[in-house]
């Protein structure tokens, strides 16, 4: 089955989904690995794995699909992809949404931001105009039934911070209108906030929840009852894995190699698990002669212990 179509299956169950925000392969299969059904490709985590730096528009299409398409290929669940704000106008956005789709993705969000963009959570967002925003919306409706009806497409809009809570709830309904399968009110400030988008807004709704950032940290199950569809823990991979690279090479720096912190570590045998080496080596039985496996091996096991 296309993940498209999971995707959507996902979202047609009752009750709501965690989608964990990833940031490369190896964030995406860990979370795989966790027993998450779909993650969702982080800009933020983008920016932070490739350039070490924040997310204020810094990266490119290419660079974002080229991430997204690495994710696709390391999971067998659905991606929801990151395309800001579809990397210009809406012909930009047309292109966008058949890279990402191209690339692998299951569904995408796009951003009302204007260009360069910024986090969410970040202040000194800009917005364009709610007409601009629908025609890119439009432009990546179309792109999307195309190529793959079953892609999700989603609307984010940061207005909250720049235009207000009411702008935001109008912008939402217009993109309902447009056609949008899902909408997402960035920085959402308070719970009558959420309950009033959920109630408002006519289509299922994502909600972001980011440690330190504006929106507060609801239980899944209090933002379930609310009605949101979709909960995104979007940094928390991305927020754990570097404060345990840098609590364990802190250590190494002070201590040197030892086995005081293997209990933070993956073992070696679990992380050839992680990366599927089993797997490697099955089509290394099928299709390698067993005369050219023995000179690489020399009778070794091909299975890591």
């Amino acid at each position: 089955m296309k993940t498209s179509k999971q995707l959507r299956n996902l979202l047609e169950r009752p009750g709501a989904v965690v989608v964990p925000g990833v940031y490369d392969s190896l964030s995406a299969r860990i979370c795989e690995m966790a027993g998450f059904q779909a993650v969702f490709h982080s800009g933020y985590g983008t920016a932070a794995a490739r350039l070490g730096q924040p997310d204020i528009g810094l990266l490119t299409l290419t660079e974002m699909a080229a991430q997204l398409k690495s994710i696709t290929r390391a999971v067998r669940i659905p991606v929801l992809g990151d395309s800001d704000n579809g990397f210009g106008n809406a012909v930009n956005a047309d292109r966008a949404v058949r890279e990402y789709i191209w690339a692998g993705a299951a569904g995408l969000f796009m951003e009302d931001q204007v260009s360069p963009k910024r986090c969410g959570h970040m202040e000194g967002k800009q917005v364009i105009s709610r007409d601009e925003m629908m025609g890119k919306l439009r432009a990546a409706i179309d792109a999307r039934n195309e190529l793959d009806p079953d892609v999700v497409i989603m609307y984010r809009t940061d207005a909250i911070h720049v235009t207000g809570f009411e702008d935001a709830l109008c912008r939402a309904k217009a993109a309902v209108d447009a056609g949008v399968d899902m909408v997402f009110v960035e920085a959402l400030e308070t719970r009558e906030q959420m309950e009033r988008a959920v109630k408002e807004i006519g289509v299922p709704l994502m909600l972001n929840l980011i440690e330190g950032g504006k929106t507060p940290l609801v239980p899944v199950k209090e933002a379930e009852a609310m009605g949101f569809k979709m909960i995104v823990p979007a940094l928390s991979a991305l927020f754990a894995a570097a404060r345990g690279m840098y609590e364990v090479m802190s250590e190494i720096r002070k201590e040197g190699v030892s086995d005081g912190y293997l209990d933070r570590l993956f073992t070696f045998r679990e992380f050839a698990e992680l990366v599927r080496l089993d797997e490697i080596r099955e089509m290394e039985e099928k299709y390698i002669p067993p005369s050219v496996l023995e000179k690489k091996y020399r009778g070794k096991k091909r299975i890591v212990e």
